[in-house]
């Protein structure tokens, strides 16, 4: 059977449930997070935390980046998808292991001494600049982020020897500043928010585009948009993976046109309600969201770094 592109004359799928690079459109706090990410990476100012409630972007950041940064002879990158780890043990055999060490299982202290002399080597003799990305960082136990602390503190005068991108949901960032001690070490705090009606329709056009769709022709009926728009309510993964399911029903239908009818079989074969009124417009990088009392004087702190 033809995939459901095809149908509707396109190169490719524009709504695969996966952090294509090819189709990551730098919409809203994305493109500041992006920026922000990689300054500090230049600079080597240690660690920096991107937050954001689930399907708001963080995956499709983390692999735009990566790619960017993996670009770069002059850096070596390691990445922790998931930091479920027993211990702190097993945590930092894991952080050698990324950088392609083999490091048996010791002490923690000794552990630390290997992760190190790695860094000195790396950083310092051979000029290069150390990034560990750790995915769904809110996974990370207390001895692990008390593990992260004790990498920071390895530095020269004029830089980090390790560089951290955690990217996790909201509640990292309350487990952070409890730890004073860590979270003084945090260069910066980023926070993506959901999309408004407007950046999620350029999010729309942009991956047709991408996947081929020609100037001027539309896929979308107006109605169909709308609806799709609202019941995405602001997040980019479902906006995808509804406009993927209806663009599959239009297509099992033969129908040239993705009507608002396909929408709504898209959201009962997901059993996703559509809200009675669209939800209110993000208003930008620090929108409103649960604890923004916290992230107020979160960013406030660290303002001025």
């Amino acid at each position: 059977m033809a995939r459901y592109h095809r149908h509707f004359g396109l190169e490719r799928d524009p709504f695969l449930d996966t952090a294509d690079p090819f189709f990551y459109c730098e919409l809203g706090a994305l493109a500041k997070a992006r920026t922000r990410l990689s300054a500090s990476v230049d600079a080597s100012r240690g660690m920096t935390v991107v937050l954001g409630e689930p399907g708001t972007g963080k995956t499709s950041l983390c692999a735009a980046l990566e790619q960017e940064l993996l670009s770069d002879d002059a850096i070596v990158l390691g990445k922790i998808l998931d930091p479920t780890f027993a211990s702190d043990t097993e945590f930092l055999v894991a952080v050698g292991k990324v950088f392609g060490l083999a490091l048996p299982p010791r002490s923690s202290a000794a552990l630390k001494n290997a992760l190190k002399n790695f860094l000195f080597e790396s950083a310092i003799l051979e000029k290069r600049t150390l990034v560990l990305i750790i995915d769904e960082a809110q996974n990370l136990s207390d001895a692990n982020l008390e593990a992260l602390r004790m990498l920071l503190n390895y530095q020269v005068p004029a830089k980090k020897l390790l560089n951290i991108l955690l990217f996790g949901q909201s509640e990292l960032a309350l487990r952070i500043e409890a730890r004073g001690n860590l979270a003084d070490r945090v260069d910066g705090w980023l926070r993506l928010d959901r999309l408004d009606d407007g950046m999620a329709s350029a999010l729309l056009d942009y991956r047709l585009t991408r996947a081929g769709l020609p100037p001027g022709r539309a896929i979308f009926s107006p109605e169909a948009r709308e609806v799709l728009i609202r019941a995405a309510a602001g997040l980019p993964r479902r906006l995808t993976m509804l406009a993927h399911i209806a663009m599959e029903e239009a297509a099992d239908r033969s129908a040239p046109l993705v009507l608002e009818d396909h929408v709504r079989s898209a959201l009962f074969a997901r059993g996703i309600e559509l809200p009675a009124t669209p939800p209110p417009a993000a208003s930008g990088a620090h929108g409103s969201q649960p604890h923004e009392s916290f992230f107020a004087r979160l960013f406030r702190r660290f303002a001025t770094k």
